[in-house]
């Protein structure tokens, strides 16, 4: 394999299922057995998990082929340099924070309080441009064009700008080249027999006089802006009437040009404004936000006098760099990468005459290049490879691997055939057009070619959309249905031949406007499902119904948030009562409840919760305290008023010494509302909520300001709904096509093939020109139709489309069904397998030109036969039935549980002690890997108190028990035996351990083998009292057992021994 020659540069061009993170690894594993310091290998990715599973690669491979160099590396893990670009960036500006003009101890302001704080200063600098200051004339022309939207429309598109960074901090307006010469502006003025039939013809070339008067423009323009071809009343004896209207609006395009590209000026002008009145807050609050990492990287490798020495020091302690998914490098992360490794390229430096070739590699598949959206440069990949050929000549290697592994035969030869259709050859001109090459299937050991269908169904005449997509739904829904239980696979962990499962199947959304529709489909036909990383999360309704409960608590005269309240599932009151409640006499609704209440025997509502972890289900309702009526609430409405009346009286009171999540936590048990939310992504979303209430007031937020933030969010509709764990559920998992990269399922449906690829882009466009950024606004719709970089900006988003058609079949390892309505528009995944296939409807029948096997055409009704033919899965039902009713031991799915989760009693001494362990436990790993020395102990806690955003008054008493802990660890002589650095030891070592049906996960936080045993020692950072030690070693038993499994398992051996070290007292003792 030539990619494994340390000494040659490499460029991987490596398509799905072909294995691009194993030839990562086995190049990193190469670079190893060649003597290279792991220290010295750079190797970068694009996301935290897949810098995880790199290093999980990498090490699994080393323990089953290299067992002498995995012990080495695992002994030098706190050195793999495996990170993501963006924690890459954050290093090099740490370590060179004085260069980058930022604070060294920097932290990453949150995503939400990122937003928060750029609507505060575009809010601000908008109204002080309302002051007259700059920016006036723009905000005044807006308010003309567009009324009173004209705030708002110029507030979006500053965001846009926002929302485009960090590319838009390098933007320069357009310039416009005047199109229209001084002689036929001339020609226009003097036409003959215009200024007889328009009185003001000579203002109509004043500058901004359209903008003033758009009603001038109907005289030679169409509602549809196109120059007119018959003339209006009055206008006939002007000679040459369509010359002269075509004239006139090449002469307006040229002046609506000329005005938008002032417009773009003075947009990027208030931008720029904003941005640094945001960069000012930031630098206050020693803040960074994400998109500044790979910024201030750029700035100060690029522009910064001391750029030299910044990449001399990056080059003393590097030799390599591997990159992983380079197709989805944006030009930012290139030019960083490419400065690092210039001298390298450039084939001179100190490495070459010491006998150093340091090399780059770089793997990847421009046909799954789908962020552009993001800023992803697809060109950037034959780029990049052409420059290394031109550079390194013979000491570059490009390969384009061939081998798919992942799906069978029919879907690789189906995705090659249509794939190779529509997308064009890479053309100079066109860099950004996708270049195919055809792949073979190399799965082993499968008996079955694989299945693809193309379920396509009748578009009724008078159906509407959501008619047509709920026919769909139900389509999918029964071919699911129909497939479970009766579809074979083959296992991909035994390789053994099974039926396959509800859990086997992915539906795969190019967008996720119609999810509701499937959703409400699988739930008709029982199938469970799960959505994967969906959207949506404040429009959910349990969501809705907590907000409706916080906006309530915050002002409890918000009627309108308590008739929600009320009909929502915490009090299911009719409506009936309700209007009889607002008729009545009272300043409020809450007044007027509490005026209509009967007076009852107060509730015992204030009862501490009881309940097992989220994973376990909710609470235990037999032993807390709750209403005596059955929900929904039973007895005569004045009885219903009065409970709802006492609880959120009780509720309001609670408030006020309570912290809200625990307000919140007690409404859903004291209502027993919990019942209603028993799917795990309702259940999750809750949990999400209540997260997000305690992350607000752990920030200091008070009641009306956590409100404000809710108001603000309320419309959003890009927040991910919450992650749900999905190992050993038996459910289809829901997801969109970029959710899915980086994955495969045996079974997967692409839905909603006809609908069309609608451009992302409005008014307002960023785009790149030869390595630099651009901004332009063109407000008239008619203009940018004709405008090259609006229509490249469309032609760039209908190619990524293409790409994502790739990346959806790609996911498929054994049966892919592609389902949609049949239409004859164009620019749709319909139109691909049209243009792939010679896919046709004659006489209403769909016909397929290919001849492909494999591949099936059906319809909604041999959709329905199917399903109606289909036996119904027994065992299927039956492990259903195992799961949810009966404990059997039989056909259950594998659990991922992590250890930490399984004991609670650290939330027992608050979550005060929980971050003060957290902070402890770190500064051990730091001590043990010799990360840190013992000098620097209170700096570094400083440093990690102000990030878990300790108010600075209480720092220096957290600061003294920590000390106080390690006197104490010191004189027992914990300290220097465990603690410090050990030959043949290790630290927060993470672990996977499988036992019965769960896979356990977790890090164990020290190791040290002694002679041939392992000695593993657990880390308990809370106070504890001597009668409380008994209680506490049987309560961790199960933990410390896990932990030496582990170990057994992870070293091979059979001498364990495991300790808990109780830091607070220096104690040692085994388990």
């Amino acid at each position: 394999m030539s990619y494994l020659d340390t000494d040659k540069s490499v460029i991987i061009s490596s398509p799905a299922g072909s294995g691009k993170t194993e030839k990562l690894a086995r190049r990193y594993i190469s670079l190893l057995n060649n003597g290279v310091d792991v220290e010295r290998i750079l190797a970068i990715t694009f996301t935290d998990k897949a810098a995880a599973e790199m290093k999980q690669r990498i090490l699994n491979i080393l323990k089953a082929e290299a067992p002498e160099l995995f012990a080495s590396l695992i002994r030098k893990m706190p050195l793999m340099r495996v990170t993501t670009i963006h924690s890459f960036c954050g290093t090099l500006l740490r370590r060179f924070s004085f260069e980058a003009g930022i604070d060294p101890n920097y932290v990453i302001q949150d995503a939400i309080d990122s937003r928060m704080a750029w609507d505060e200063i575009l809010y601000e600098v908008l109204m002080d441009a309302g002051r007259e200051s700059e920016g006036h004339e723009l905000l005044l022309q807006s308010l003309s064009d567009n009324g009173f939207r004209g705030l708002d429309l110029l507030k979006r598109t500053i965001d846009y700008l926002f929302q485009k960074s960090p590319f838009s901090l390098e933007a320069a307006s357009y310039i416009h080249t005047p199109g229209i010469s001084e002689e036929t502006v001339e020609e226009l003025k003097a036409w003959d027999g215009v200024r007889g039939v328009i009185d003001n013809y000579d203002s109509f070339f004043e500058k901004g006089y359209f903008t003033e008067a758009p009603s001038a423009e109907e005289v030679f323009l169409t509602d549809k802006k196109e120059p007119r071809k018959r003339a209006k009343s009055g206008m006939k004896n002007i000679p040459d009437f369509q010359n002269w209207t075509l004239s006139m609006y090449r002469y307006w395009k040229d002046r609506k040009l000329e005005e938008y590209a002032q417009r773009s000026e003075r947009i990027l002008k208030i931008f720029t404004k904003c941005i640094g009145n945001y960069a000012a807050r930031k630098r206050a609050g020693r803040m960074l936000d994400f998109s500044d990492l790979e910024y201030l990287a750029y700035r100060i490798l690029t522009e910064h006098p001391e750029w030299a020495n910044i990449l001399y020091a990056f080059d003393e302690r590097t030799d390599h760099v591997l990159v992983d998914e380079f197709q989805d490098t944006n030009t930012f992360q290139w030019a960083i990468i490419s400065k690092l490794t210039e001298e390298w390229r450039s084939g001179l430096g100190a490495k070459r005459a010491e006998g150093i070739h340091p090399t780059v590699f770089l793997v990847g598949d421009e046909k799954q290049s789908i962020y552009f959206f993001r800023g992803a440069n697809v060109e950037i990949f034959q780029g990049a490879r052409e420059q290394l050929e031109a550079w390194l000549g013979k000491e570059f290697h490009y390969e384009e691997a061939k081998e798919n592994y992942r799906s069978l035969p029919v879907i690789t030869e189906f995705a090659n055939h249509v794939c190779s259709k529509i997308m064009s050859a890479l053309t100079p001109q066109y860099p950004w057009r996708t270049r195919y090459g055809p792949f073979s299937a190399t799965r082993p050991g499968n008996p079955y070619a694989g299945k693809v269908e193309i379920i396509l169904l009748e578009d009724k005449e008078k159906s509407t959309i959501s008619d047509t997509k709920q026919n769909e739904a139900e389509t999918l829904a029964q071919r699911i249905k129909a497939l479970a239980g009766n579809f074979q696979i083959t296992d991909k962990s035994s390789r053994q031949q099974r039926l396959c499962r509800y859990m086997d199947v992915a539906v795969l959304l190019r967008k996720r406007t119609h999810l509701k529709s499937y959703e409400e489909a699988l739930r008709k036909y029982q199938i469970p499902f799960v959505a994967v990383k969906g959207i949506g999360f404040y429009q959910e309704p349990e969501v809705a119904m907590l907000r409706a409960l916080v906006f309530f608590l915050s002002n409890p005269r918000d009627d309108y948030s308590l008739y929600m309240l009320l009909k929502s599932r915490l009090f299911d009151i009719d409506e009936g009562t309700i209007l009889q409640l607002i008729s009545r006499e009272g300043s409020s609704l809450f007044e007027k409840m509490k005026a209509a209440a009967h007076v009852v025997k107060p509730l015992n509502i204030s009862s501490p919760l009881t309940g097992g972890d989220e994973g376990e289900g909710e609470f235990d309702f037999s032993t807390t305290p709750t209403l005596t009526l059955p929900h929904p609430w039973g007895g005569n409405s004045a009885h219903q008023i009065s409970i709802v009346a006492e609880l959120l009286d009780d509720w309001l009171s609670q408030c006020v010494h309570s912290p809200l999540p625990e307000v919140i936590e007690k409404a859903l048990v004291s209502t027993r509302a919990w019942r209603y939310f028993h799917e795990p992504q309702k259940k999750a979303n809750i949990r999400k909520f209540i997260r997000l209430m305690e992350k607000l007031e752990a920030e200091g937020k008070s009641l009306i300001r956590i409100r404000d933030f809710l108001e603000r969010t309320f419309d959003s509709e890009d927040e991910a709904k919450a992650n749900v764990n999905t190992e050993g559920m038996d459910a289809v998992k829901i997801m969109t096509v970029h959710a899915a990269k980086g994955l495969e399922f045996p079974i997967v449906f692409v839905p909603g093939i006809e609908e069309p690829l609608s451009a992302k882009t409005s008014d307002s466009l960023m785009y790149e020109r030869g390595g630099r950024f651009f901004y332009k606004s063109i407000p008239e719709a008619s203009i940018r139709r004709d405008d090259d970089d609006f229509l490249i900006q469309e032609a760039k988003e209908e190619e990524e489309q293409k790409r994502l058609f790739y990346v959806a079949v790609t996911r498929a390892a054994e049966g892919l069904f592609l389902v949609g309505t049949w239409n004859d528009k164009e620019r749709n995944f319909l139109s691909f397998l049209k243009k792939g296939l010679g896919l046709e409807k004659r006489e209403g029948t769909f016909i397929m030109e290919s001849d492909l096997l494999g591949i099936a055409v059906l319809t909604g009704g041999d959709v329905h036969k199917l399903y109606e033919r289909a036996p119904e899965h027994k065992e299927l039902k039956k492990e259903r039935q195992a799961i949810q009713v009966l404990p059997l031991p039989a056909q259950k799915q594998k659990q991922w549980r992590s250890v930490t989760e399984s004991v609670e009693i650290r939330s027992q001494h608050g979550e005060d002690r929980m971050m003060m362990g957290d902070i402890m436990h770190t500064i051990f790993e730091w001590i043990s890997t010799g990360a840190l020395a013992e000098q620097d102990i209170r700096q570094k806690a400083e440093i990690l108190l102000r990030e878990k955003n300790v108010p600075e008054s209480l720092r220096e008493e957290k600061i003294a028990l920590i000390e106080k802990d390690i006197i104490t660890l010191r004189q027992k002589g914990v300290w220097n035996d465990i603690i410090m650095p050990r030959e043949n030891s290790y630290a927060e070592l993470p672990f996977t351990y499988e036992e019965g049906d769960i896979v356990y996960t977790g890090r164990i936080d020290r190791i040290i083998k002694e002679g041939s045993v392992y000695n593993v020692y657990d880390y308990k950072t809370f106070p504890v009292k001597d009668k409380e030690i008994g209680y506490l070693l049987k309560e961790y038993s199960f933990q410390l057992h896990l932990y030496k499994r582990a170990v057994m398992k992870l070293f091979d051996t059979k001498e364990v021994k495991s300790f808990i070290v109780f830091s607070h007292t220096g104690e040692i003792h085994e388990v």
